[in-house]
Order: C-alpha cells, then sequence, then structure tokens
C-alpha cells in the first residue's frame, strides 16, 4: 500500500508502526523531518503492519496521519512473521529494493532490547550500508516511554483521560453507522450502531461521554455505550451504539467518527427495560454536564 509518489531521489525514511500515531510516534516523524530538511532530502514513512493485536488506527488512518504530518509519502509493509528470526532481514529487503533509502531513521531501543520487536532492524540495514540515526523515545510524566501497548492497555480498563493524554489527541473509532435491533429508538434513546471493519482496539465495556463527527464535519456531543447489552440479551455481539444529543436524522450507511472523552460508568444489567431508560436519562445529563466543562 503506497500513499502519495515515490520520487526518483534517495529518500530519507522513517520506520516504525505508528499504531495509534501517539505522541512518541510525533517526536520521531518530527525527528525525521528535520533530518530530510537538512539532507535536503524527501522523507518516506515507512509503516509496519502486522496482525498480532487489534490496532489503534487503521493502516489508512496511519498513512495519511504522518503524511499530513510533514512526510512526503507513506507506505505500508505487511510484516507475515513478526517473530520469524530472518522477519529483520526480509523487511529491509522489501524496504531497500523499493525505496533504496539513503539514511533510516528510527526510535531508540528500549532498554531491554532483547523484548523489542523487530530488534535486528537496524543491524540489517547497516548491513546494507544505510544511514542509520535514532531518536529518543518520548516518555510520559513517571518517566516511562509512551508506546502503543500501553496505550491499548489503558483503553482496555476505562483509562480514556490517561490514554488521551499518550495520544495527544481524542481517542476515536471510525465506522460506518448499521442497523440494529431498533431497540433504542423504541424506548426514545436512538443509537447510531458502528460497524469496525477492520479488528481495533475497544475501550472497556461501559458508558462514555464521546462526540461524533459526520461527513459533513459537524459534531455532535453523544452517550456512547460499548457491550453486549446484558438487559435486552442473553448473549448479546459486542456492540459501540452512540446516542447523539439534540439530533435526530438518518445516519445509516454515514461513516462517522466516534472520539473518547470521558468514562462514565460499567455497563450493567438493570432488572427492567424501564429501568434502563431512568439510567439512560442520567446518562444523557451527565455527557451535557461533563462535556460542557470540558469546552
Amino acid at each position: 500500500m503506497q500513499f502519495g509518489r515515490i520520487s526518483g531521489q534517495r529518500p530519507v525514511i522513517v520506520v516504525g508502526e505508528f499504531d495509534g500515531f501517539h505522541l512518541g510516534h510525533r517526536q520521531l516523524l518530527h525527528g525525521a523531518i528535520r533530518v530530510a530538511q537538512t539532507n535536503g532530502q524527501p522523507l518516506v514513512a515507512v509503516i509496519l503492519r502486522h496482525a498480532e493485536h487489534a490496532s489503534l488506527l487503521t493502516i489508512d488512518e496511519r498513512c495519511r496521519a504522518t503524511m499530513v504530518s510533514g512526510a512526503s509519502n507513506a507506505i505500508a509493509v505487511e510484516v507475515l512473521s513478526p517473530s520469524a528470526p530472518d522477519v529483520g532481514r526480509v523487511i529491509v529487503d522489501e524496504i531497500v529494493s523499493r525505496l533504496d533509502p539513503s539514511t533510516v531513521v528510527m526510535a531508540c531501543l528500549p532498554g531491554n532490547a532483547s523484548t523489542a520487536r523487530f530488534p535486528n532492524l537496524r543491524a540489517e540495514f547497516v548491513r546494507r550500508g544505510v544511514d542509520l540515526i535514532e531518536m529518543p523515545r518520548w516518555c510520559n510524566p513517571d518517566g516511562e516511554p509512551i508506546t502503543s501497548s500501553g496505550i491499548r492497555a489503558a483503553l482496555r480498563r476505562g483509562a480514556i483521560a490517561q490514554a488521551n493524554d499518550w495520544l495527544g489527541r481524542t481517542f476515536t473509532l471510525t465506522g460506518r453507522v448499521v442497523h440494529g435491533s431498533g431497540l433504542g429508538r423504541t424506548i426514545g434513546f436512538p443509537t447510531a450502531n458502528l460497524d469496525l471493519a477492520d479488528p481495533r482496539t475497544v475501550p472497556m465495556h461501559g458508558v462514555y461521554a464521546a462526540e461524533v463527527r459526520l461527513p459533513n464535519n459537524e459534531l455532535h456531543r453523544a452517550a456512547v455505550n460499548i457491550g453486549v447489552r446484558p438487559t435486552v440479551e442473553d448473549h448479546g455481539a459486542l456492540l459501540v451504539e452512540a446516542h447523539l444529543l439534540d439530533f435526530d436524522a438518518d445516519l445509516y450507511g454515514d461513516r462517522i467518527q466516534v472520539g473518547f472523552r470521558r468514562w462514565l460508568r460499567d455497563e450493567q444489567r438493570f432488572d427492567s427495560v424501564d429501568a434502563l431508560v431512568g439510567q439512560l436519562a442520567v446518562d444523557v445529563e451527565q455527557v451535557r454536564l461533563m462535556l460542557r466543562a470540558a469546552t
């Protein structure tokens, strides 16, 4: 997968997974931009893609994020076996054959380099005669490097504020609105049900204060439920349902973006639908108060 055009000039490349495009990734990219500008060369972001875990951003989102932030081009390299002994050689062979880079910029290895993903990439680039520049890793206030795995862990325990701080932006899920059971509209709280086409990291089950961006770029406050609806289903599938406040329009088929701002409560089973409705009314008022205070 490639975005933009690759020029005939030997580029500087910046290599990483860029999953989430968090503060550390931005630091790495900005450092690579400085190197490319100093050398008078284009910068290509090489994004390593593999399926070992659910992602924070789709590969398209990662490529676009690097280009919006200053890369001339972006390409995705599929890594089929991240744990294979020769994976570094295979990755570097593909990158060198496609791009013939003069310089590669990567983040410094963690303290225990043996636990890093693709630890032999550096040696393979050096063996090929490519100049290697390592950038310091961006740390949180506790002095720990910010990582995508740490952000995924924060989301899975509902620590939205912490995840957003480390991302340097609001965590989002993007997908098309699909038909659900219709119960929400029946009880007075219609929802936009999100279809997540790619395996994505989903926050802990519960109710969240969020903002929904529509295709026309309008932004609406929303109460979002993530879970299996235990009050009305015994073995429900995981759903991401957004109730847009003060909004009544058909969104079916539209691609919307849900930005998670605050955690409200755990998902729970209520004794009756009436009890559920009562709690939903409370949730909506909490969302109003939370997002009003946040603006």
